[in-house]
């Protein structure tokens, strides 16, 4: 049972990056060709999307509009939720379960509840379509979040680190900034995600209490219709760049932040315990991907496996551009495949082949390579 174990996590990973591959490859095409064709490989390789969103300057201050309201909406929601989660994981008060659910409640309720209040206030006092409207709005969502998250981290820190820092001479400011907010770091890393998430992807708000000057990205991204019809390969590039800036905070967040320790002296004596972000959000699949990490450590086999992907997909992109595929063919599947549909199939396949065969028996990689060559020549032969 465990020697396929690999392959649920592994047909979850292709099914969640296959919309992914297919918005990227939509973006180097022209929307004629995504009309008018279902084509696994750009056959007409075009990099005008992208030329127009980062020579237009409606399209990339979308960009920048998105990203300055997002981060103040982030800062704002941690910096508020600190104290917040604070009280409510070492204070017990009256109300106080009553004061969190009721907090909760704000998150559940739908955006579109509050657009036009919004709407009416901030043009009331002076601040419509400007990036604090959109940054104060999000903070009725993004505030009850982070403190849900930070409350269940800083209930895990045991109330003996407060009172030990006191008896060592810390005032409440600097206990606070000195030693619990970097124990709790993985907790405000987690919460900082999850806030810059909800606000980079909220539409309706953001849409609502913008027009021009903090018009984001989200919102541009409506109105790209023209007298041909959409332009859904300048849509689908535009929906590429989107992705980026969530991949870099992942990044960063991990690496510079969720590096936090977090102590559990109730139950192992005082000992910390790393807390990384697959830990807070409980997403734990290491019953799943425990046997297929043993064969995924860098080594010179997967290192030559990535490699082969890596130089397949080069080859693959020159040939087609250099060398457009032509008329589709019809083979052993009774479906239309360009060239570029057989190179994508044979890469996929090979792929499949190389990590069946590291996970069962290891290197040397001459026989997977040959398997995956035979492969290639049945593809293009008879599909």
């Amino acid at each position: 049972m465990r020697r396929v174990a690999w392959l649920i996590p592994t047909l979850y990973i292709v099914l969640l990056m296959l919309p992914i591959y297919w918005l990227v490859s939509m973006s180097f095409k022209t929307t004629n060709e995504i009309l008018g064709s279902f084509t696994l490989f750009p056959q007409s390789f075009t990099l005008d999307n992208y030329r127009v969103i980062f020579t237009d300057p409606t399209w990339y201050m979308g960009y920048v509009n998105s990203l300055i309201y997002v981060t103040i909406n982030t800062v704002l929601s941690v910096a508020v939720a600190l104290p917040a989660a604070y009280a409510f994981s070492r204070y017990r008060f009256l109300g106080d379960k009553h004061l969190f659910f009721w907090l909760l409640t704000n998150r559940m309720a739908p955006a579109a509840v509050f657009a036009l209040p919004f709407f009416q206030l901030y043009s009331a006092i002076g601040i419509f379509d400007t990036h604090l409207a959109v940054a104060l709005a999000h903070t009725l969502f993004n505030i009850p979040l982070a403190v849900w998250i930070l409350e269940g981290f800083m209930s895990g820190v045991p109330k003996q680190l407060d009172e030990t820092a006191y008896i060592d001479g810390y005032s409440f400011p600097a206990f606070f900034t000195k030693i619990f907010v970097p124990t709790i770091s993985a907790g405000i890393g987690v919460a900082a995600f999850f806030c810059f998430m909800f606000s980079w992807v909220e539409l309706l708000l953001a849409k609502t209490l913008t027009a021009v000057e903090a018009k984001p990205i989200a919102a541009t991204m409506t109105k790209t219709a023209s007298s041909s019809g959409y332009e859904l390969g300048l849509l689908a590039a535009a929906g590429t760049l989107t992705i980026i800036p969530g991949a870099i905070v992942i990044y960063f967040v991990r690496n510079y932040i969720a590096k936090g320790f977090l102590p559990s002296a109730g139950c192992r004596g005082g000992d910390q315990e790393e807390q990384t972000m697959e830990d807070a959000v409980l997403f734990s699949f290491q019953w799943w991907t425990e046997p297929l990490g043993t064969w995924m450590a860098w080594t010179r086999a997967t290192a030559a496996f990535f490699l082969f992907i890596a130089a397949s997909i080069a080859a693959m992109g020159v040939w087609e551009y250099y060398v457009p595929g032509g008329a589709p063919r019809r083979g052993l599947f009774a479906i239309d495949t360009t060239r570029g549909d057989r190179l994508f199939i044979s890469l996929l396949g090979s792929a499949f082949i190389f990590i069946a065969w590291l996970f069962l028996a290891g290197p040397p990689l001459w026989w997977p390579l040959a398997i995956c060559l035979i492969w290639a020549l049945f593809v293009f032969r008879y599909i």
